[in-house]
């Protein structure tokens, strides 16, 4: 009997190790060693090319805190992180609740017209934003100028710049969030809701005391996805605003690539746009940190 334990639990252990050991040898390799060896190039003072680099210890960091540039991308980026997600979320409960209404007809294809362009690439979508923004034949300029408005609003220019891109993202993007919403929404049971009408409740107490606390942890990864998609917007502001980015619309994502991959002179800083990096990543951990804190899965009371 002692020698059959000894067995199984040798066998138990072996299985722990079969089960847990690919996925920590994938962690390890494609996760905690580019960290590693991510960090250790931020305190360089190296091109990316050549064979030579030397040790500066924290004064990449120090180097970025001093810049001004630096921290005009990350206002930027914090704007278009805010803006647009009140903008997503508030489309995206929107069409959710419109689509979770039994009296609407035709769900299927609204719901497929509102996702479709997440399957549209960035390129794409800023292709087709900027044939709408355009200043002479753009099709919203001669809408406006269809109502009076004065023609020729320059929508790309850099006072209006970052608003438009955030207009293109919640177009491109409001779909995949309607449809964590939905799924959320779905689930909810409908008893909750009759109860709450029987207490004499309204649909504005219905959606603030039943949808949304229901919701808290849909809204917690939908959230959490934004912030970290939206903390990195590169492709949209490169692509609508070309390869030399206006410091207007300059995000994070884009000053890092400029001093990384793309300095003047070739004078390419591979040390310090990494140290850069790691600053977004602490930033990103600690926003999805917050909205952990807002609207993780909690104990609800009913």
């Amino acid at each position: 009997m002692k020698s059959q334990g000894k067995v199984n639990l040798f066998g138990g252990q072996w299985m722990v190790a079969f089960m847990v050991g690919p996925g920590l040898l994938v962690f390890s390799v494609f996760v905690l060693w580019p960290t590693l060896d991510a960090l250790v190039v931020s305190m360089q003072s190296w091109t990316g090319f050549s064979p030579e680099s030397q040790f500066v210890g924290l004064q990449n960091y120090a180097s970025l805190i001093e810049d001004r540039r630096f921290w005009q991308s990350l206002a930027n980026t914090l704007y278009y992180v805010v803006l647009g997600g009140v903008g997503h979320f508030a489309f995206a409960f929107l069409f959710a609740s419109a689509l979770n209404s039994p009296r609407l007809a035709g769900k299927k294809f609204y719901q497929t017209l509102i996702f479709f362009p997440a399957f549209i690439s960035v390129v794409g979508v800023a292709i087709l934003w900027s044939r709408l923004y355009s200043t002479t034949d753009g099709l919203i300029n001669q809408l406006l100028a269809g109502f009076g408005v004065e023609p020729g609003i320059e929508w790309l220019s850099d006072r209006n710049a970052m608003n438009s891109i955030i207009l293109s993202s919640i177009w491109a993007g409001v779909g995949g969030q309607m449809i964590l919403i939905l799924a959320g929404m779905r689930r909810i049971p409908a008893t909750y809701y009759e109860a709450a009408r029987i207490d004499g409740a309204n649909e504005i107490h219905l959606f603030r005391h039943v949808t949304l606390p229901m919701l808290k942890d849909v809204i917690y990864v939908a959230l959490s996805l934004w912030l970290i998609g939206s903390m990195q917007v590169f492709g949209l502001v490169q692509a609508l605003d070309g390869p030399d980015v206006t410091i207007e619309l300059e995000t994070v994502s884009t000053y890092q690539y400029a001093i990384a991959f793309n300095a003047q002179d070739n004078l390419y800083m591979m040390g310090r746009g990494t140290a850069m990096a790691i600053i977004l990543v602490i930033i990103i951990v600690l926003l999805v940190g917050v909205a952990r804190m807002a609207f993780g899965r909690r104990e609800l009371e009913y």
